[in-house]
């Protein structure tokens, strides 16, 4: 057994290490690419895909004398060796096949620390390590030995598609420990009302402009719904659950969910004291009426490769589409003119070189210059 257990590991190190090595040479993997996407395009093909009307797909051309090139021609003998053939495109895998979406792609390249979560282990080593037959409870603890480990919560955050409510859309994926609290989340939780600029008012009490920094504001009232238990934000005046108990009463008695305000607040409350289900929606609501939805995908014992500082750690950010500039409608607006006639519309997105090419308008005192929210800024910085 421990022959075929070390004959296993040495096969899968050269198949990782054939792999790098393809990977790693700009040649050989522009043609491994090259040739996945025109099987791709010829299953299409095959499956009759309606295609887009006027549009027609991109062929790949490769460069001249690539193909021919002798390290080319040795790696194709050995894909076409290959006797597996489980694992080809076939007509089929077309009804498979989509375009990729905005929330498949990442903002980070790496995963992201967002607090000061320390990860615990056990002290008796590693999930599946040889141990001591001496029961843990008949054991002399070190003073310095931690006697619980950590659990790690991974989760997904869905945010409502603005000109479709019904449908929801991936904004980020977290990293939690289970002494980690609800707040803890939502403080890193990747959200344009915490980072709307602050008004400034005047002595009469109007709004005369705009204060933005990179700084997340404040929560203004939060509360999470877990369960049927409602966890608010424990302000001493009325928060969260209170109001929206109150609300819930306005409601036919028939119509009212049921569900209760728990004991402790988000703020109190840790993930390990929680019942939680796996791929359950969950809904945040915070800063007025902005609203998020979270599900767990995993609960798992801490590992020692995993991250030891740093929870919440952020390991996906959906990319933001901004609004495109008004006047050139070629890159992102940075600014909304408010007030300005020359516009034709108020507000009115601008990039900042179109803003600069207008000028300074002649009745400064009703302009109002708002800069936009960079969605995000915090959690896309390393």
């Amino acid at each position: 057994m421990p022959s075929k257990q070390r004959l296993l590991k040495r096969s899968i190190s050269d198949l990782k290490s054939s792999l790098e090595q393809v990977w790693d040479n700009p040649v050989l993997s522009a043609h491994v690419l090259r040739q996945h996407e025109s099987t791709v395009a010829s299953v299409c093909g095959q499956a009759d895909a309606p295609a887009t009307k006027g549009r027609k797909r991109k062929r790949q051309i490769a460069p001249e004398g690539s193909e021919s090139a002798p390290e080319v021609l040795q790696l194709q003998e050995k894909l076409d060796a290959v006797n597996l053939r489980c694992w080809r495109l076939t007509v089929e895998s077309a009804l498979c096949m989509r375009a990729a979406k905005n929330s498949d792609y990442n903002a980070l390249n790496a995963p992201k620390k967002m607090g000061s979560g320390v990860l615990h282990t056990l002290d008796h080593g590693d999930v599946g390590a040889t141990r001591s037959s001496t029961p843990d409870s008949l054991r002399s603890p070190r003073p310095d030995a931690i006697s619980y480990s950590n659990a790690v919560i991974s989760l997904t955050v869905y945010n409502r598609i603005s000109y479709l409510p019904s449908c929801l859309t991936r904004s980020s994926q977290h990293a939690v420990l289970s002494t980690q609290t609800l707040g803890d989340l939502l403080r890193v939780l990747p959200c344009a009302s915490s980072n709307m600029p602050m008004e400034e008012l005047d002595a009469e009490g109007d709004v005369s402009g705009y204060n933005f920094t990179d700084e997340t504001r404040d929560h203004s009232g939060c509360l999470f719904c877990i369960e049927d238990l409602i966890y608010g934000d424990g302000r001493e005046t009325v928060d969260y659950a209170e109001k929206l108990t109150a609300h819930i009463q306005k409601l036919p008695e028939d119509k009212r969910p049921q569900i209760k305000t728990a004991s402790t607040s988000a703020f109190e409350t840790t993930f390990n004291a929680l019942t939680l289900r796996i791929q359950q929606p969950y809904w945040i609501l915070h800063q007025g009426n902005c609203e998020h939805f979270f599900v767990i995908d995993q609960i798992r014992l801490a590992h020692a490769s995993d991250t030891p500082l740093g929870y919440p750690l952020t390991l996906h950010l959906t990319p933001m589409v901004q609004d495109l500039c008004r006047a050139c409608g070629k890159v992102p607006a940075v600014h909304s003119i408010v007030g300005d006639m020359r516009l034709g519309e108020s507000p009115c997105l601008l990039c900042a070189p179109c803003w600069r090419t207008m000028g300074p308008p002649k009745n400064d005192d009703s302009v109002i210059v708002v800069p936009l929210v960079i969605p995000f800024v915090n959690h896309q910085n390393s």
